[in-house]
């Protein structure tokens, strides 16, 4: 079990004894609730994203967060009391405001969610504080690899050597020209660039570290190719900033990790907003769904009317850490469309069929991919999912083209609302931009945003082709 599994799995349940602790200790006359209460209290904690790892974290945050969530709850437990009291005397005028008995139970509700907060954050402190004593023993550190045999390397290498408290614990080196060199400060040289996924697979490693200064952007380029599909951290060195900012939109990809590192690509979005986006996603396919079967029924027989072939289209994208799934559209070109291998849509392409330049104007063509948000292969806002083909083709022209693979493909997303299909590898580059913006600026606000801006587009037919 990784260490950080362990580190939520001993929050959780000390957050759940704290809660029954104290709904047993203020009120013991209620008992039957205590289980549903502390059920609630752990499900607003997994919401919000308490069970993410804090070891490495500020203690005055920690405290700080838990008492931002618990003060919030309990103006609305105030709220509740106060109505609770205040309803019958309004409307009821013969009815006297038990003024005594409100302060009494206002008391006891306000020890509670004190009490609430004290214990769990005394538990989570005391528990960060074995962790970090077991930690600087070298247990529990996030397995780190260092690319390039540099002297910035050798700086990072004594730094968490002589820091375990930073929990990164570097296990070996990757050095594209190795050469006869067999190992660098002690440690082994465990491959080449290309070795990557293998290595990170094999020595469960959490993050690598960018540190070669023969790096160019297409070098870096290809080694967050070669670790897209993994769920790894990725760190740039000081010395390599410059290189990464030559990219027009670096100032939207790149977040401070420390004074020394940067990390490449991070998803901002919080988890409570993380969980309430796939709900929605849920929510809005189903609904939709349900709500656009008539023209579903109607495209389907237009498409069958209007020329041969299957109604639906399915072709395999890439998700998520490069998984591949199977997409789904209303069939909008011939059936021969790509007799001669994959190609772009251009505009006023005639490869599309009659009804095909309707249902791709407002859209409708992309209705069966609601099936494919339902099942998680995609969210209703992300980057759009693309072709393998077109991937590796893209990833060798565009610099940090790789990022998109980090990210949950969408049906609609920023790139969607504001450029038009893709025609060139400009367009490409131009999306790409847009699509790194949303993954470093995520929110439930802009899913939102982009939500409404995509009926807009939808309505008016905007950059249909």
């Amino acid at each position: 079990m990784r260490a950080s599994t362990l580190e939520k799995i001993i929050f959780l349940v000390f957050d759940c004894a704290a809660s029954y602790l104290c709904f047993a200790l203020f009120f013991p006359k209620y008992m039957k609730f205590a289980a549903p209460v502390t059920f609630a209290w752990f499900l607003v904690f997994f919401v919000v994203g308490f069970y993410r790892r804090w070891l490495l974290d500020s203690r005055t945050a920690l405290v700080l967060h838990i008492l931002k969530l618990v003060s919030i709850i309990y103006c609305f437990a105030i709220a509740t009391l106060f109505g609770y009291f205040l309803l019958p005397f309004i409307t009821r005028y013969d009815t006297v405001l038990n003024t005594k008995k409100f302060l009494t139970e206002a008391i006891r509700t306000t020890s509670y969610f004190f009490s609430i907060w004290f214990s769990v954050s005394v538990f989570r402190l005391l528990i960060c504080q074995i962790l970090r004593i077991f930690l600087k023993k070298g247990w529990g550190a996030d397995n780190i690899l260092l690319l390039g045999c540099t002297d910035e390397a050798r700086e990072y290498l004594h730094l968490f050597k002589n820091n375990p408290q930073f929990g990164k614990k570097v296990i070996g080196i990757v050095e594209e020209d190795c050469g006869s060199i067999k190992d660098f400060e002690g440690l082994p040289i465990l491959g080449t660039y290309s070795d990557l996924p293998n290595l990170i697979k094999k020595n469960n490693v959490q993050a690598i570290i960018i540190a070669n200064h023969s790096n160019s952007e297409k070098k870096i380029n290809d080694i967050l190719y070669w670790v897209a599909h993994l769920s790894v951290r990725v760190y740039l060195a000081q010395s390599l900033w410059e290189c990464a900012k030559s990219f027009k939109t670096s100032n939207q990809y790149m977040s401070i990790y420390t004074d020394k590192l940067q990390e490449l690509f991070v998803q901002n979005m919080l988890p409570w907003q993380a969980t309430i986006k796939r709900i929605m996603d849920v929510v809005i396919a189903g609904f939709l769904l349900v709500a656009a079967s008539p023209l579903i029924l109607i495209t389907a027989i237009a498409i069958k009317l209007d020329s041969k072939g299957p109604v639906l289209y399915k072709q395999q994208r890439i998700g998520l850490h490069s998984r591949p799934f199977t997409i789904y559209k209303f069939r909008s070109m011939r059936i021969d469309s790509e007799k001669d291998g994959p190609q772009w849509t251009k505009k006023n392409d005639d490869r599309v069929t009659k009804i095909g330049r309707i249902i791709r104007k407002f859209r409708i063509d992309e209705i069966p991919q609601f099936f494919c948000i339902l099942k998680g292969d995609m969210s209703m806002v992300g980057p759009r999912p693309e072709r393998l083909v077109f991937i590796e083709e893209l990833r060798k022209s565009i610099p940090f083209y790789a990022s998109r693979l980090k990210m949950k493909p969408g049906l609609t997303g920023w790139a969607q609302v504001c450029h038009h299909y893709d025609n060139n590898i400009e367009d490409v580059k131009i999306k790409l931009g847009y699509d790194i913006y949303y993954m470093s600026n995520a929110s439930i606000l802009l899913d939102i945003q982009i939500l409404i801006r995509t009926v807009y587009v939808v309505l008016t037919g905007k950059g249909a082709q």
